[in-house]
């Protein structure tokens, strides 16, 4: 590798947003191919987000996205009670490992997404430091957040066992999903640095709690914006208004989800036909929308029909992003993927040492792989380590925007997927497999 890869001309720009931008599709045309799904989301958070665009560079992304948000907060049932858990634990435990991963984008959209479903503005501003205010249910809710939300994983067989003492198995599953969807929204926007939008940090700033900022998403907003109320709980018009854009939503849903079983052992049998592994904590899960999605999603992004990247990249970069957050179990998962993309171990073993090392070089000789393969290593820690330099690798090495896009979109499932092990199966501090 030469100096002048590792070490490109000085660049100010340290957002992948920067490389994006060009591409981002308008909303004018988002809203023509998904109006009803935006406005819905507009009524569950009070705006379209600005990750949109960037989500539909690459479109499996924009499809992996709102197959996983639905289906993992129970949407729109749990607007009105049927299922789920308690709207309010859900938002909380959403907004803690948003903060644990110091994702400003996501702090600020999940504290206005708890306050909107009945969270106690004082508890949310005060959810990082405790209190005596807190039911024994919020409390386990704040630890299992907490311990998901770091990297690698610290989640405890004793915080577990506390969340299944307050909540129905049922309840507490809905719970950890709401906080496994945050890891893929967590690290995609704070990876991108996806723009905050001014009307959210308005209406959150004053509540948000103490040492939040706005970071890399907000150093487009204006300093001297004034802060507006918090945003009230849904009114049961809000909830009525969204019965409106239900069908639009379930009927995308359906053709996105098509042909995907809800239930082990088929969609283990489903996902090993279909791209080679069958990732077996889909077997410890009971909520069968939850399983679906996470099927769904792993189609999505290991498609050979769809990857502009390519499955072998892809299958480097995973094992990369399971070396960073020393997730052993997972890691072997992607190797398991690589038999399918002819990826051999060698490759494989070196892309592990590339991961833990800041000396070695990147596994290929390829430019653009080669880029791809920083990036992804500076994609996996949270928050993500995006410099000026691995921003100026990625415009100098020709990485197109869609090829971005895939890759911080796989790493993003795939530090869903380690957050859903960690409750689910186990990991390395102490829950059995």
């Amino acid at each position: 590798m030469t100096d002048s890869f590792l070490f490109p001309p000085p660049n100010t720009d340290d957002r992948l947003v920067s490389l994006l931008k060009q591409d981002a599709v308008p909303m004018a045309t988002l809203h023509k191919r998904y109006g009803p799904l935006l406005e819905l989301v507009r009524t569950l958070i009070g705006v379209v987000p600005n990750c949109d665009p960037y989500l539909e560079i690459w479109p499996p992304a924009f499809r992996t996205y709102n197959i996983m948000v639905p289906n993992f907060l129970n949407l729109p049932f749990s607007l009105f009670g049927f299922g789920g858990a308690p709207k309010d634990i859900v938002g909380l435990g959403m907004y803690v490992s948003s903060r644990t991963a110091e994702c400003p984008y996501c702090s600020a959209h999940s504290c206005s997404f708890a306050l909107r479903r009945g969270a106690s503005p004082e508890k949310i501003a005060q959810a990082l430091v405790g209190g005596n205010t807190f039911t024994p249910g919020e409390l386990a809710t704040i630890a299992v957040a907490r311990s998901l939300g770091r990297i690698p994983c610290e989640l405890t067989a004793a915080e577990r066992q506390a969340l299944n003492n307050c909540f129905t198995p049922v309840e507490a599953e809905w719970i950890v999903l709401g906080i496994v969807m945050m890891g893929f929204q967590n690290k995609f926007m704070d990876a991108v640095s996806v723009e905050l939008e001014a009307a959210t940090v308005a209406e959150v700033s004053s509540t948000i709690g103490v040492g939040w900022s706005t970071g890399k998403a907000g150093r487009n907003l204006d300093p001297a914006a004034q802060q507006t109320a918090p945003p009230s709980a849904d009114s049961l018009w809000t909830k009525l208004s969204v019965l409106r854009f239900v069908p639009t939503a379930l009927r995308l849903d359906r053709q996105w989800q098509q042909g995907v079983p809800d239930a082990w052992p088929a969609v283990g049998k489903f996902l090993r036909q279909k791209i080679g592994h069958d990732f077996p904590v889909l077997s410890r899960m009971q909520n069968a929308r939850g399983i679906r999605a996470v099927a769904s999603m792993l189609r999505e992004n290991f498609d050979p029909a769809t990857t502009v990247l390519g499955l072998a990249v892809k299958t480097l970069a995973g094992v990369i992003f399971a070396a960073v957050v020393a997730d052993e179990p997972l890691g072997a998962e992607v190797r398991g993927l690589g038999l399918k993309s002819d990826v051999s171990n060698t490759q494989l073993d070196a892309a592990a040492r590339f991961a833990v090392s800041a000396e070695t070089e990147p596994p290929a000789i390829d430019p653009q792989v080669r880029a791809a393969l920083l990036l992804a290593r500076a994609a996996s820690p949270s928050p993500a380590e995006i410099t000026a330099d691995i921003v100026e690798v990625c415009r100098q090495s020709g990485l197109s925007a869609a090829a971005i896009v895939e890759l911080i979109t796989w790493i993003s499932v795939l530090q869903m997927l380690h957050r859903l092990s960690s409750y689910f199966v186990g990991d390395r501090a102490g829950l059995p497999y």
